[in-house]
């Protein structure tokens, strides 16, 4: 599951997103300590792909804390990271200021960009915005020719189910009893259908290509309840409730785990080429 799988968010339910997306904001440290890195063959398949390197435009869209900031300037590119949250965009410019790095506090949908970009990113965000505006702004600031790449960490595999999960189903049906149990869940990030109609709506972007990288994660109690902390549905449970939930997700792992396990990660990336006009001639 990823955070917005975690969360129970439909990706079309407005008030809710817009409402959901700046919690990480409010709890940025957390959510800096707590979020895994991107795969390095992410930033592998930009270069050999999407024309990733050393001078490269690229807008970072939804930036959060950088976890996609940073492999892009180490690759050489230019980068306009666009975050709303401040204290997240602080975190940003703290830890990769330098002269090829633009921070924009701003939300994407208002933000003032000079276009021409080579590469629009959007990593672990594109679901937070609204899918009847969002492609048609990317694509007026990404140049005829340029690319187009979304992607998201799934903090769980279905394919690979495991005994940490199914006792964290336990915790889920006590505390969070609305969710689907693990084996059972179905997230967006893998629902390739709707994402290619929403890549190509307008005609902005060309076929969409799909790269599932599995890895995994070893998770302790504490970088565990570190990332759960981050998750939407989690945050807005009662104190006491939100502790319940950490302090068991925890014990299984210190008491039935022997205070480590490596949990299956997804890597799910999607992406199209600018085309040189849409369909509709616009």
């Amino acid at each position: 599951m990823d955070d917005a799988t975690e969360s129970g968010i439909s990706p079309a339910a407005d008030a809710v997103r817009s409402g959901r997306r700046m919690s990480f904001n409010s709890a940025a440290s957390t959510y800096h300590r707590g979020r895994p890195p991107y795969p390095d063959a992410v930033f592998d398949l930009l270069a050999s792909r999407c024309g990733l390197r050393p001078g490269a435009r690229v807008l970072d869209i939804g930036a959060g804390n950088g976890l996609a900031t940073g492999p892009l300037l180490a690759a050489g590119a230019h980068v306009t990271a666009v975050e709303p949250g401040a204290d997240l965009a602080a975190i940003v410019t703290g830890t990769h200021a330098c002269d090829r790095l633009d921070v924009v506090v701003s939300d994407f949908e208002s933000a003032d960009l000079p276009g021409g970009f080579d590469l629009a990113v959007a990593a672990t965000s594109l679901h937070w915005l609204d899918p009847a505006t969002a492609i048609d702004k990317i694509a007026s600031l990404v140049r005829p020719g340029g690319w187009l790449a979304a992607w998201w960490n799934e903090f769980g595999d279905t394919n690979r189910p495991t005994a940490f999960r199914d006792s964290l189903d336990e915790v889920y049906h006590d505390l969070l009893p609305a969710e689907p149990g693990y084996r059972d869940s179905r997230s967006h990030v893998l629902d390739a259908g709707m994402w290619r109609g929403r890549l190509t709506a307008g005609g902005w972007f060309g076929d969409v290509t799909v790269d599932v990288i599995e890895w995994h994660q070893t998770l302790t109690a504490r970088t565990a309840r570190d990332l759960w902390s981050t998750f939407p549905n989690v945050r807005e449970l009662s104190e006491p409730d939100r502790e319940e939930f950490l302090t068991r997700l925890g014990a299984i792992i210190d008491h039935e785990h022997g205070g480590a396990v490596d949990d299956p990660r997804l890597t799910v990336v999607y992406t199209a080429p600018r085309s040189a006009a849409s369909r509709t001639g616009r």
